[in-house]
């Protein structure tokens, strides 16, 4: 008996999340070569970098479902107050590399040991609106009660939280802000905070790099405020 198409999608989604598939060394080592040729709209290559800062795209699996550990920055910090981000920050004297500066930071902010998160590989440097060279950084959460864990420092983290890949792939679930510069970035409202600004923007890329394009190919669209017709502008 043939089997309906959308049986067929829903079999194919499903399984396209399913951690022995997602996480597998294969599908890592795609990800990474992905990743790292992504690059974004809002990459400004001729703005004199201030400040460099490296942040962890934390992948974990929870309630066997593949997610990413996003935070709750602290209301008392100076910069980004209140919004959603990955776990970073600046690099310190002491870093290596990028990767050292966010497995510190991680450590710091979540209170997870650097062993306990493998790293996957690094994309390329985004530029934040302070002129803050932003370097995002894969690495996979070994532990399987990652909540549980965290030891958060309330200094720097209000709270931490995770959402379901399949989520974030939901396209009912995805909006997008529009600038006048000629480009859009997603938004995305699906889980426990709304996801925007260059979290979103990271995400986004690495939901892209992760998956196939049946699974997660939101196209984002920008159109011109005057006369002319609809464009696109995808990261």
């Amino acid at each position: 008996m043939k089997v309906p198409l959308t049986n067929q999608l829903t079999r194919r989604c499903y399984s396209a999340f399913a951690p022995k598939a997602l996480l597998s060394e294969e599908n890592m080592r795609k990800t990474v070569a992905k990743f790292a040729k992504m690059k974004s709209a809002i990459t400004q290559p001729h703005v004199p970098i201030k400040k460099n800062a490296a942040v962890l795209v934390p992948l974990c699996v929870v309630n066997e479902q593949v997610s990413l550990l996003y935070t709750l920055r602290a209301a008392n910090l100076k910069s980004h107050r209140g919004q959603v981000s990955f776990p970073g920050g600046m690099e310190d004297s002491t870093d290596k590399n990028p990767e050292e500066t966010a497995l510190r930071e991680t450590q710091e902010e979540l209170g997870i040991e650097q062993d306990q998160i493998e790293i996957w590989g690094k994309g390329n440097i985004l530029v934040s609106r302070g002129v803050t060279s932003v370097l995002p950084v894969i690495g996979l959460i070994k532990s399987e009660s990652v909540l549980k864990d965290l030891r958060i420092n309330p200094s720097e983290v209000k709270e931490a939280f995770t959402v379901p890949l399949e989520v974030l792939c939901d396209r009912d679930q995805i909006r997008h802000t529009q600038f006048r510069t000629n480009y859009s970035l997603p938004v995305f409202v699906g889980g426990k905070k709304k996801i925007w600004g260059l979290t979103a923007v990271i995400t986004h890329m690495f939901l892209k790099s992760l998956l196939p394009r049946d699974v997660y190919d939101p196209s984002i669209k920008y159109i011109p405020p005057l006369k002319g017709s609809l464009s696109y502008r995808l990261l």
